[in-house]
């Protein structure tokens, strides 16, 4: 009789030794899965839902930097220490960085754009306060600075500093960032 518990405790421990083996090896098969469906926007929500510090590149080669706190159908939006926003579209994003040193969890950017509203219309809610914006444009080597008057459905208007200032209608789409300058 012991000879048969012996052999049945060791039938026991090698089951669950092999269920264990099976589902390590069935994490880590949906963990490679999800790595290899990974999409920019995806990793984006992921670093968002960790409110993680990042150094965004565009693709003309402008770095913004702030913590990543919100993701749009089209567009990030960075804060900076100063408290002012910095809304990049991802259309020119070329790479995202964390933080030097800082260790992290593995994103898999398993997921689709979120269904939020887009950099036009979140443009276009600002519009009505008549924000100081810095913006930088796909093509342009430097940063256009003013005041932005208004938004449409792909052209924003805004008087730009100057003496006289002049007024600016800029292709949506060309809008590589726009930092939100805080009021006061």
């Amino acid at each position: 009789m012991g000879v048969e518990r012996d052999d049945l405790t060791r039938l026991v421990a090698e089951v669950r030794t092999d269920d264990a083996v099976r589902a390590r090896v069935r994490e880590r098969s949906l963990r490679q899965q999800a790595t290899e469906e990974a999409t920019l926007a995806g990793v984006l929500l992921d670093l968002a839902e960790e409110q993680a510090d990042v150094t965004v590149r565009t693709r003309s080669g402008r770095l913004a930097q702030g913590r990543l706190v919100g993701v749009g159908t089209d567009f990030v939006v960075l804060r900076s220490g100063g408290a002012s926003d910095v809304l990049v579209a991802v259309a020119g994003v070329s790479g995202v960085r964390r933080r030097p040193g800082e260790r992290a969890p593995d994103t898999s950017g398993h997921r689709p754009a979120p269904k939020a509203r887009s950099l036009a219309g979140h443009i276009a809610s600002l519009a009505p306060e008549r924000p100081r914006v810095t913006l930088t444009l796909r093509g342009e080597p430097g940063s256009l600075v003013g005041e932005l008057r208004s938004a449409g459905l792909d052209v924003l208007t805004v008087l730009l500093d100057g003496d006289p200032p002049v007024t600016a209608y800029l292709a949506l789409d060309s809008v590589e960032s726009l930092s939100v300058s805080p009021p006061g």
